[in-house]
């Protein structure tokens, strides 16, 4: 059963009179009786008894007609609703790194759910890594990431990535004394070293800046939560590397200090990504143009 054809029906029911609904609908009135004799025959019964130039419903009509007024008037709703900004539908698939999660992204998935509460995000934390295994597998839409990434593999798994928010990263101990001068990387390489796993997008920028020299850096210990890293840092003379923006607060209170480091550069990228011929979600775009928009 076509929805037009109980619109069809239901506007008949008003009217009464085939011709009124034929100029109604811009149909021949044939079509109309057409129409109302295929609905009857499906149904099993009489729906309309003519009397002189009208049609009267008989009360089969009139139960199906209540019947079927509340299921046009739900679809047409739906389409509203689909349509509607504050009331969008769907699901999004997404990944990002850990940093990202910690230090940025929790209070954008907070302030977007809150104002598209139907949305249904399937959220997962992983390196950068992972998140672009996920990604070419199907597994999720899109991810937040801190490698750039080679353009020739871009192009090959047919994948697409944009800049999104810039980050820096500091060199911190709670060792005062390697607060108050800069250094130079390799005066350092004697020092506890305590960094992310491999597969880090923060480890590999780190070890990427100081370049031959990470050979000789004695990593004495790997974490995978940045939350137990600060903390050994925190607690022991240990030295690791940090968004700058994880530790404001400990930098303020000065629990924590940084190491500022000769000729490195600590400033990274945090990049989008998603492939580029991706099934349309009216979601997934809502959020990407809130994520550029929110001021971090």
């Amino acid at each position: 059963m076509k929805i037009k054809d109980m619109e069809i029906f239901l506007d008949l029911l008003n009217t009464k009179s085939p011709t009124h609904t034929a100029n109604n609908f811009g149909v021949t009135q044939s079509s109309i009786s057409i129409i109302i004799k295929n609905i009857e025959h499906s149904l099993g019964g009489v729906l309309f008894e003519r009397l002189g130039k009208k049609l009267l419903p008989t009360p089969k009509a009139l139960y199906l007609g209540n019947t079927w007024m509340k299921l046009v008037q739900e679809y047409h709703k739906s389409l509203k609703d689909l349509h509607d900004e504050n009331i969008l539908l769907g699901d999004i698939k997404i990944a990002a790194t850990q940093s990202i999660v910690e230090h940025f992204l929790g209070p954008i998935l907070f302030e977007f759910k809150s104002n598209f509460p139907k949305i249904k995000i399937h959220f997962q934390t992983e390196n950068s890594k992972e998140c672009l295994n996920l990604l070419k597998n199907g597994y999720i839409e899109f991810a937040l990431i801190e490698t750039e990434l080679n353009p020739l593999l871009l192009e090959y798994e047919d994948l697409q990535m944009e800049f999104w928010h810039k980050d820096e990263l500091v060199v911190a101990t709670s060792d005062k004394k390697l607060g108050k001068k800069e250094f130079y990387i390799d005066e350092l390489l004697n020092k506890k070293w305590i960094l992310r796993e491999a597969g880090s997008g923060l480890r590999d920028k780190f070890l990427g800046e100081i370049g031959a020299i990470s050979k000789k850096l004695d990593i004495f210990l790997e974490l995978d939560r940045m939350t137990a890293l600060k903390e050994i840092v925190l607690q022991k003379n240990a030295i690791s590397v940090f968004s700058k923006k994880s530790i404001e607060r400990e930098l303020r209170n000065k629990s924590l200090y940084e190491i500022k480091l000769k000729n490195i550069n600590l400033e990274r990228n945090f990049y989008t990504l998603k492939r580029k011929n991706y099934n349309f979600n009216r979601a997934l775009e809502k959020f990407e143009f809130f994520l550029r928009n929110y001021k971090i």
